[in-house]
């Protein structure tokens, strides 16, 4: 039983990802690849019917667990990244929340972003033997100069739409949680019970619901510092838009928005602000300075990576005044590009997508025995039992295979759509665009011409 040349790419949050991936799938079509895209939900179940090949888990987390186990004893082969795994606390609290044993013993390539990440996993890998590629990821290879004119019109469209505007990106997925697991409404709720799920400890979740508090009073005052200004909030993907409807209520100018890829947004933006988000590292790979609001300082529970790529203010006072500077957000700070380096391997050189699909064909140069054939039934029933699992709680309100949940972070794309995208990355390659076949709802192959 052998694998094919074949990748398998699930994707949770299609704004963050679908770019992305079909930017890799582009890439592995050319050296000879198929691949198959979709939700992550639906693909997970699916693993017992698709071609045998590479299944690229978006992570290791515990949640992966059961994934990544039953992927290998169908006779995939394992690698992974990690879509979280570029900012963090500490590198203590990233391997506690982010790197589980379980799932790491069965990844035999781990694809890095950059040195900071695989140096912060060094100590989780110890016997697991995977082999820590330092990658980048396709996210950042999207950011480079030969693709941004896929998002020039869409950024048109928002400058047309909104004028010069101010855009808030939101980072409090854990307190504002889009499954209303979150304690950002209705006074606040037990953060002993988000610490629980979430193990970031109490002082760190009071900080940042202090922090979410200290955001929504600025923005009345950045709405009367420029009238004429609109201030668009957008929500982290895993956030509930209506919690910040409910804030900024009153608040003259200013809107919540939700739609589209991110990058229209950095690049349409008159000033960015932030807070521990991975918003301003996109920015300052576009070129472009974020600002860090930190009217709370609290070093100990501040994730550092995306202000060392950026600018800072530490009052409103200080954010308004950077608000007046309208050259200010085409002016980053010298030493970003330095930081940026750290972070992500492809910031020079070969772009993320050539070294993860060089990591692929490494994988399948060196074969392994397939799994037995208690080992594959063990595979096939854990899917069965996921199927039936996800069949019952797919009308649970609070549950991640509902529908309504993971219909807001993927919505349903028409196969045109998918086509239109990969053959605009494989044009700009010079590369032959792919074939685009749908498989079923929000799932896709991707085949050499």
């Amino acid at each position: 039983m052998s694998v094919a040349r074949h990748v398998i790419l699930p994707i949770e949050t299609a704004a963050r990802e679908l770019d992305a991936k079909l930017l890799l799938a582009v890439h592995a079509a050319q050296r000879g690849f198929s691949a198959t895209v979709g939700v992550k939900a639906h693909m997970n179940v699916a693993l017992a019917r698709l071609e045998r090949g590479i299944f690229l888990s978006p992570n290791f987390h515990r949640s992966s667990d059961r994934t990544i186990t039953a992927a290998r004893n169908l006779g995939h082969r394992v690698a992974a990244w990690d879509e979280e795994g570029l900012v963090w606390l500490t590198p203590e609290s990233y391997r506690v929340r982010r790197a589980s044993a379980q799932a790491l013993a069965g990844v035999e390539t781990l694809f890095a972003w950059g040195q900071q990440q695989a140096e912060a996993l060094a100590p989780a890998l110890g016997a697991a033997g995977a082999t820590v590629v330092l990658a980048g990821n396709p996210r950042a290879d999207l950011l480079r100069p030969e693709f941004r004119s896929r998002y020039l019109a869409r950024a048109a469209d928002l400058r047309a739409e909104f004028g010069d505007f101010v855009l808030v990106n939101s980072n409090f997925g854990t307190l504002n949680d889009l499954l209303g697991r979150g304690a950002t409404e209705g006074g606040g709720r037990d953060l002993s019970v988000v610490d629980a799920r979430t193990r970031l400890g109490v002082p760190y979740l009071e900080h940042r619901l202090a922090l979410f508090e200290a955001i929504v009073a600025a923005l009345p005052r950045i709405a009367r510092a420029f009238p004429g200004r609109r201030i668009v909030i957008r929500p982290h993907p895993d956030e509930r838009p209506q919690a910040w409807a409910q804030a900024t209520a009153g608040v003259p100018g200013a809107v919540v928005r939700f739609d589209s890829e991110l990058i229209p947004w950095l690049l349409a933006a008159g000033h960015i602000v932030h807070n521990g988000c991975t918003t301003a590292i996109e920015a300052a790979l576009l070129g472009r300075a974020a600002i860090s609001y930190r009217p709370l300082i609290a070093e100990e529970h501040e994730i550092p990576q995306p202000r060392d790529v950026g600018l800072e203010a530490r009052s409103e006072d200080e954010l308004i005044a950077m608000l007046a500077d309208r050259a200010l957000t085409d002016r980053p700070p010298e030493e970003a590009r330095a930081a940026l380096a750290g972070l992500i391997a492809s910031c020079e050189g070969p772009p993320a997508c050539e070294r993860i699909v060089d990591g692929v064909e490494a994988m399948l140069a060196a074969p392994k025995p397939p799994p037995s054939l208690a080992r594959r039934l063990s595979g096939q029933g854990a899917i069965l039992r996921r199927r039936f699992s996800q069949y019952r709680r797919r009308g649970v309100p609070g549950s991640s295979v509902n529908p309504a949940y993971y219909g807001h972070k993927f919505p349903p794309t028409p196969v045109a759509e998918i086509e239109r995208r990969a053959r605009f990355f494989a044009e700009a390659l010079v590369f032959r665009p792919p074939k685009v076949q749908e498989m079923s709802d929000r799932m896709y192959r991707l085949t050499p011409a």
